[in-house]
């Protein structure tokens, strides 16, 4: 089905917390959308009515002013947006506007809860109810059917994003017994929370007992997105990076793994979005690097757009364990923005088949009925 012909215009959008980084990214992803066009920009109520390009410039230039401009390159405004201003959230509540995209702290997380109230869709990247029953939360590519019936459809933490879309085709081939992960993630996982330098910069800084919860976090997700049995250990450190998050994965599987290729093979073959024509969707959403010494983020995290995940360093030559292999996500977008707006297209895709099955079917039973 090709939903470009059928619609007549792009569906107005609404972003909230947009001023933060993973919105700024959101606004980049939806500028040039086909489907929806972003038009109410959500920041706090200090920041309404300031030009928008003027609060995205000075956060980028904190940022490099911080962390220096060997490490900080700034994300540029887009040109299309020009003469935005920042709205407030009574102006989103009292708009027209049905789908909404959010990336708020977990504190702000009210804002969500009123904008469902009033009927809205909320595609979410914000932790505020990522673990209700009644939220879906959701990697397009492993677990996209359970959102048809939500109205507030989270995407889990970055490091869960691409460690779901690279365990996803190895437990339906081989099944899990036990996943242990180390993480070596960038700094603007952070978002614009700026971390001490000293923690950082020339350092690996452990969020073990930190006010991070992410290690918990990411066990958690990965029970909901898989619900499955498997057991996971996670440690999480920060490191000197911008963008990009690297991961190392030590695998226990149900059944016996033959070869490396044999993985590599089952990775690449991975592409259950492939024959719908989202927009955002990667090309291959695990692009396999062989080169020795890959992936790392400063090269592999912007395969397709930064949707695709890079996975590298396959191995079943392990005393412990049945596989070993690294991978590389883009926290921002795929592990982030991307994947908001990923979800909210497959969802769009499955509301359209819905109702153009729904109208196949009427035509059947009226030509039926005339028939007879």
């Amino acid at each position: 089905m090709n939903i470009n012909s059928k619609l007549s215009s792009r569906l107005k959008v609404g972003l909230l917390g947009a001023t933060g980084m993973v919105g700024r990214r959101l606004a980049q992803l939806l500028v040039d959308h086909p489907w929806f066009e972003p038009v109410i920009f959500v920041g706090s109520e200090t920041s309404i009515g300031t030009s928008y390009r003027l609060l995205w410039e000075r956060k980028e230039k904190l940022l490099q002013g911080h962390y220096g401009m060997q490490l900080w390159n700034v994300q540029h405004f887009p040109k299309a947006l020009d003469g935005t201003t920042i709205s407030g959230f009574p102006d989103l509540l009292n708009s027209d506007i049905e789908i909404v995209f959010s990336s708020l702290p977990e504190r702000a997380g009210a804002f969500e809860a009123t904008l469902l109230d009033s009927g809205r869709i909320v595609f979410s990247n914000s932790p505020y109810r990522r673990f209700d029953v009644s939220a879906a939360l959701v990697v397009a590519e492993v677990n996209g059917n359970e959102m048809r019936e939500c109205r507030l459809i989270k995407n889990p933490n970055c490091v869960t994003s691409g460690l779901a879309l690279v365990l996803a085709p190895i437990a339906s081939r081989y099944g899990l017994d036990a996943v242990v992960v180390t993480t070596y993630q960038s700094i603007s996982g952070r978002g614009d929370a700026r971390y001490a330098a000293d923690l950082v910069i020339g350092n690996v800084y452990p969020l073990f007992g930190s006010e991070e919860q992410t290690e918990g976090n990411i066990r958690r997700e990965l029970d909901r997105v898989f619900r499955s049995s498997f057991v996971a250990s996670i440690t999480c450190n920060r490191v000197c990076v911008q963008e990009g998050h690297f991961v190392e994965v030590r695998i226990k599987t149900k059944n016996p793994i033959e070869s490396a290729e044999e993985v590599l093979h089952t990775l690449s073959l991975f592409n259950p979005l492939k024959s719908l024509g989202l927009p955002l969707s990667p090309a291959q959403p695990l692009v396999v690097v062989h080169e020795a010494g890959r992936p790392r983020p400063l090269q592999d995290s912007d395969h397709s757009r930064g949707m695709a995940v890079a996975v590298g360093n396959i191995s079943i030559d392990d005393d412990v364990f049945d596989l070993r292999l690294t991978y590389v996500v883009n926290n921002l977008v795929r592990g982030a923005a991307g994947g908001a707006v990923l979800n909210s297209e497959l969802w769009f895709h499955q509301k359209m088949r819905a109702r153009s099955d729904s109208a196949e079917t009427l035509r059947t039973r009226t030509a039926l009925h005339s028939s007879s």
